[in-house]
């Protein structure tokens, strides 16, 4: 569980680029050829504008760019950003290696098919994210015992959650972000790229510089949006991930939030009860979203 966390173009650039190459790499002069007297004067002439043009290059090229004042920047400001912040409800599949549901030896609850409850705030140049992911109780005929579970419950009978946390401030005045990400006593980094206004690239990083995720975050204009997840370790793929989310008011997320624990039978002393690691969060669901739930 340690490397499964929970966020990849074109020669010429483009075709319009390459022809606009093509186009400026071959002249043909229709002109009739002047008199000498006439040449070396247009000559002349062309060597002035070569040289005012190429001056006008030439400081055009050496202006510095506008340094950018991350401190000044609003997230708000950006499409993808604007669509992204508020609370979100999802349905997630996680696969292992071998494509079928993962299986963890730390966390013994099922992958097929569970649900995550997202809060995701904008606070000028940064984005707050606070999630708590609903697991079902794994299945009875796969219990090696009734204690094959974390903290008190039953195996096959109740299920369990985990909370996760990633904060990311702009790094940029086009709304990228970047941020370190603390797992497992180590700290990755963390980049998040816009696409134009309906896509987002995560990525994660080792701090060697391997990447260890690239997510892709699709925004259909009809507050949805579907995320895919692909994980790897020393280059190898080690898990993939289907994440399909609606957006909802604080309300309808308090209520689908209790509805599927009480479908997945988890038990109130496990509420937001374990970390990433599956090790106790040691906070209430009131102190990791840093609201106050039930209002």
């Amino acid at each position: 569980m340690a490397w499964r966390i929970f966020l990849t173009l074109i020669a010429c650039g483009s075709m319009m680029a390459c022809n606009s190459d093509n186009e400026n790499a071959v002249k043909v002069n229709t002109t009739p050829e002047p008199v000498q007297s006439e040449s070396v004067e247009v000559q002349a002439v062309d060597d002035n504008l070569s040289e005012s043009e190429s001056e006008s290059e030439f400081l055009t090229q050496s202006a510095p760019e506008p340094e950018c004042d991350l401190e000044s920047v609003n997230l708000l400001d950006f499409v993808p950003w604007q669509r992204e912040e508020g609370w979100w409800v999802g349905e997630y599949t996680f696969l292992g290696a071998d494509g079928d549901p993962n299986v963890s030896a730390s966390w013994p609850y099922r992958y097929d098919h569970y649900r995550g409850f997202i809060h995701l705030e904008v606070i000028g140049n940064s984005i707050k994210q606070r999630n708590v992911f609903l697991y079902p109780a794994k299945n009875s005929s796969e219990c090696d015992s009734v204690e094959d579970v974390v903290g008190s419950g039953i195996c096959g009978d109740n299920g369990n959650e985990k909370v996760f946390s990633a904060d990311q401030s702009a790094s940029d005045c086009d709304g990228n972000l970047s941020g370190p990400f603390e797992a497992f006593g180590m700290t990755l980094s963390t980049t998040t790229t816009l696409i134009g206004d309906d896509t987002v690239l995560y990525q994660v990083r080792l701090p060697d510089g391997s990447f260890t995720q690239n997510q892709l975050t699709t925004l259909p204009p009809n507050d949805t949006r579907v995320r895919t997840a692909q994980g790897f370790f020393m280059g190898s793929s080690t898990y993939a991930s289907y994440y399909r989310e609606r957006k909802v008011t604080k309300e309808e997320f308090v209520q689908l939030l209790e509805e599927t624990r009480q479908e997945y039978n988890i038990l109130e002393l496990d509420y937001c009860g374990y970390d990433s690691g599956s090790n106790p969060s040691n906070v209430s669901c009131d102190e990791h979203f840093g609201v106050v739930l039930g209002d």
